[in-house]
């Protein structure tokens, strides 16, 4: 679970956040593997990161969490996999 009041953290991290009602939407597009190389000619592909969840009180949680590649193409990320991400968002 993530605190409600996290949200806006991450916003001014470079997150894409969305809350709508109490449905909430974390976006994060990575750099291209070229631009996180420093070497273009790597590949030039985007990935979002997608984390979903709902507002319960005033924390957020997480309900499911996807990468999607260009194409539209979701490989499904397990919840658990983000709990050292969620622990470093809560000490912020």
């Amino acid at each position: 679970m993530l605190p409600l009041n996290k949200l806006e953290t991450l916003k001014q991290g470079g997150y894409q956040v969305a809350v709508r009602g109490r449905e909430v939407e974390i976006e994060f597009t990575t750099p291209t593997l070229g631009d996180a190389a420093s070497h273009p000619e790597l590949g030039g592909e985007r990935r979002r990161f997608v984390v979903k969840g709902i507002v319960e009180g005033d924390v957020v949680r997480l309900t499911e969490a996807y990468v999607e590649d260009q194409t539209g193409g979701r490989n499904k990320v397990s919840l658990r996999d983000l709990e050292l991400w969620i622990e470093y968002i809560n000490s912020l």
